[in-house]
């Protein structure tokens, strides 16, 4: 072996060994920085330590990820103890993670329900995973609104044996659930004032889903006035200011709905308000982010910049 050879084994053992440093430290940074209650690096680390095979670690980390309230941590500790073939805590696991605005873990909440024939939960579930930006949350919503608004509305001689007890379990559990949403709200429960407004606009009952959805916008709940936009949607008003104030409360489908409104009128404001939507503390959303980089597409710096948000969001966006 001459000099040259010895040089280079000895150079890429350097490499080597810097980079476990590298990996080490790291960890060490993010595991710190998880006892100092950052949420997000109890997550890291977890996911860290299970890439090395550590099977002890994230169980401790997404735990602590879950104490913080953070949602992909309660979401990631429910998997780990699907494998271990522990599911006593499955419900409420996913429970809160769907609370802390995972939208993944509202997904899963939801398919969890409807195994149950929890209809009213499932529905209401996969409606806040579309709402936290997760299009096959609002695909699933979708198939099922359209499934249960057939069925509520036909008589029982063109429902299948399986659709005329579907109907009966629904409309009853819409009935007791609606009872409870309302006694919520008028103790100030302003989020069961935004479903309560939801399931009377399923119902095209679009008088009281406004009373409702006012109530809960007017309490400044980013939800509520979601709903009352999408009211506003049905009475085919001209402008849909509730969107806009949604969004003005950081929810990015807030955003992207009055982007949409408006982006045949305005370009220009449209295209702030995906900006918006890509940048909002609440559910952001990557198609956003796609759409205002492609806007910016003379600014290649911005629209880099934008492109990386939504690709951080949505990986399938990005699969290079």
């Amino acid at each position: 072996m001459n000099n040259n050879t010895v040089l280079y084994y000895y150079y890429m053992l350097q490499v080597f060994l810097s980079l476990i440093l590298s990996l080490s430290i790291s960890a060490k940074d993010l595991k710190d920085s998880c006892e100092k209650a950052n949420a997000n690096d109890c997550f890291e680390y977890a996911y860290e330590m299970s890439k090395r095979g550590d099977q002890l670690a994230p169980i401790i980390y997404f735990k602590k990820g879950c104490d913080l309230k953070d949602g992909k941590s309660c979401f990631a500790l429910e998997r780990v103890n699907q494998k271990l073939n522990q599911t006593k805590n499955s419900l409420d696991l996913l429970k809160k993670s769907c609370d802390y605005n995972f939208p993944t873990g509202c997904l899963h909440l939801a398919r969890y329900y409807f195994k149950k024939k929890s209809y009213i939960e499932a529905v209401e579930s996969f409606e806040k995973g579309c709402q936290l930006g997760l299009k096959s949350s609002c695909e699933e919503k979708e198939k099922y609104d359209t499934y249960f608004s057939k069925i509520i509305r036909s008589a029982a001689k063109d429902l299948s044996e399986s659709e005329s007890s579907d109907q009966e379990i629904y409309l009853r559990l819409l009935k007791e659930r609606m009872s409870l949403l309302e006694k919520d709200c008028k103790a100030e429960k302003f989020e069961s004032c935004t479903m309560l407004a939801n399931n009377f606009l399923f119902l095209g009952n679009l008088k009281d889903a406004r009373k409702w959805a006012e109530t809960s916008c007017n309490n400044k709940s980013p939800y509520g006035c979601l709903a009352l936009g999408e009211v506003e949607q049905k009475e085919e008003k001209l402008e849909f200011a509730s969107f806009e104030k949604a969004c003005d409360l950081d929810l990015g489908i807030g955003c992207l709905r009055f982007a949409q409104s408006i982006e045949k009128k305005n370009l220009a404001r449209s295209m702030s308000f995906y900006r918006r939507s890509c940048q909002a503390e609440i559910g952001p959303s990557a198609s956003s982010c796609m759409k205002y980089s492609n806007y910016q597409s003379r600014n290649p710096k911005l629209a880099n910049k934008f492109r990386e948000l939504g690709c951080k969001l949505d990986k399938t966006l990005c699969p290079n």
